[in-house]
């Protein structure tokens, strides 16, 4: 339990670096003298670095284990932050967002893997719930750095402090475990390990392309972390454009955003039994058209952004994590890791171009309507899920 509460612990840490930079990137373009449409093509940087590293993050589970490689990610995020808090030029932000990425990439796949493999799909919503946890706090640093110390470089400072302490945590709760699991039960602790069979395994990404239903899943799941890559990165930026309010009322929309993803998959992690993982994801694609629909609706009234932006957050925080707990319905044990590999650096890969295309939609058809992209990738995402239920019931 212990080695579980570091886990989580570390998936906070994870949610809490990502947050941070799109939070206030409106007023670092100004510092800089950027042009604030360039998080689009500054975001295919660190998604481009997580899409690598998540691609070959399942080959350092098996070399490195999971705790190992955690920790690797934690002296990533340490770098990312001290960059970016001493950050001048568009240079340093690059080479901030690539440290940032590498980390992310091999954070987020080495840690799912574990989770799906050792535990159900709630614990799986409580640890994307963790996530949220930290992006909902990255935000609110942000905020507080702002109004109250009017400089944003503290809260990646303050973050980066959080970040060190996270780790001496993390290797005392590990310590601990290594020498408690010498006497529990073997094949727990062979639950909790990366096994030999894994070790010695030469499944790779390219044979996602011949296991049944791999080619559909990774797209739905490639379509669904776009999305959500891009909002986590565009929500208070869209907010301040969309509808011309301050870059605190921004920062605020992207922490109401983040607390109803996290909310939501905090009660989730009680419910999925209850629910069923195939009706909450349905109901998080439906939540999350009808949330974008209302981004349509232009409007200075802080009450109804917050909600619009609450609601985004509600619609989206089932589906990473419930397509991720699918793969141990959909597939075999050993194939789990290369599944969440492809998944993750694929997905991470797409982010980046849809970043992208968000940025050259505001140039073609103005910042008020991107969310159209966003609409078409989850209704793509909805339509293949339904393919792959139907392919997999015909195959019981």
């Amino acid at each position: 339990m212990l080695f579980l509460i570091a886990v989580f612990m570390a998936f906070i840490d994870y949610g809490l670096t990502g947050s941070l930079f799109s939070s206030v990137w409106s007023q670092i373009a100004l510092d800089i003298n950027v042009d604030y449409s360039l998080l689009g093509v500054l975001t295919i940087i660190s998604s481009g670095t997580s899409g690598l590293s998540s691609a070959f993050a399942y080959v350092l589970r098996r070399k490195l284990g999971t705790s190992k490689s955690i920790i690797v990610s934690f002296i990533g995020f340490t770098i990312s932050l001290l960059l970016f808090y001493s950050a001048n030029s568009i240079i340093m932000i690059c080479v901030a967002l690539a440290f940032l990425g590498f980390s992310s990439g091999i954070i987020d796949t080495v840690i799912n893997s574990y989770i799906i493999k050792a535990y159900d799909s709630g614990k799986l919503s409580l640890l994307h719930a963790s996530w949220g946890l930290g992006s909902t706090i990255g935000p609110i640093l942000m905020s507080i750095a702002i109004t109250k110390a009017l400089n944003y470089r503290l809260g990646f400072l303050w973050s980066t402090i959080l970040i060190v302490i996270g780790i001496f945590i993390f290797v005392f709760l590990k310590i601990y475990w290594e020498n408690i699991k010498k006497n529990l039960d073997k094949d727990f602790v062979n639950l909790h390990s990366v096994s030999q069979e894994e070790k010695q395994s030469n499944i790779s990404l390219v044979d996602i392309f011949k296991i049944e239903n791999g080619l559909n899943f990774v797209l739905c799941f490639i379509l669904c972390g776009a999305v959500n890559s891009s909002l986590s990165a565009w929500v208070a930026t869209l907010t301040v454009n969309q509808r011309n309010l301050s870059v605190e009322i921004g920062a605020a929309a992207a922490t109401f955003y983040f607390a109803g993803l996290t909310v939501t998959r905090v009660m989730l992690s009680f419910l999925s039994k209850k629910i069923g993982n195939h009706n909450i994801l349905y109901s998080g694609f439906i939540i999350s058209i009808i949330s974008y629909i209302l981004l349509f609706v232009k409007t200075s009234d802080t009450t109804f952004v917050y909600f619009d932006a609450a609601l985004i957050g509600i619609g989206i925080s089932p589906l990473i994590p419930f397509l991720h707990s699918s793969v141990k319905e959909f597939f075999d044990e050993k194939h789990i890791g290369v599944i969440v590999s492809g998944c993750n650096s694929l997905s991470l890969a797409s982010s980046a171009l849809s970043t992208a295309l968000i940025t050259l939609l505001i140039k073609l058809i103005g910042v008020n309507n991107v969310q159209i992209l966003f609409i078409i990738f989850i209704v793509m995402a909805l339509i293949l899920y339904s393919n792959i239920i139907k392919k997999h019931s015909m195959t019981k």
